[in-house]
């Protein structure tokens, strides 16, 4: 399979994938994901991404929760 971006090759691979949802942000860990070797892209299977779906429509329990720090680029988005 050939990346639609770049044309480089994908592997399959098992990531930590992150699904914003409306104003939140989940943490998927041990995602099977098919990666791009030269640029990074990720592609997910129907069925995974269903299967995410399903966990935040459901609101089942997540197996941890992480503290995530925020950092801010405005100075250089304002051109300080």
């Amino acid at each position: 399979m050939k990346c639609a971006l770049c044309g480089g090759e994908f592997k399959e691979e098992i990531i930590t994938f992150d699904q914003p949802w409306g104003d939140e942000l989940y943490r998927f860990e041990n995602v099977p994901a098919k990666v791009c070797s030269q640029c990074g892209e990720i592609w997910l299977s129907g069925e995974v991404a269903k299967e995410m779906d399903r966990i935040i429509e459901k609101h089942e329990k997540p197996i941890k929760y992480e503290r995530v720090p925020v950092f801010s680029l405005e100075k250089l988005a304002h051109g300080s």
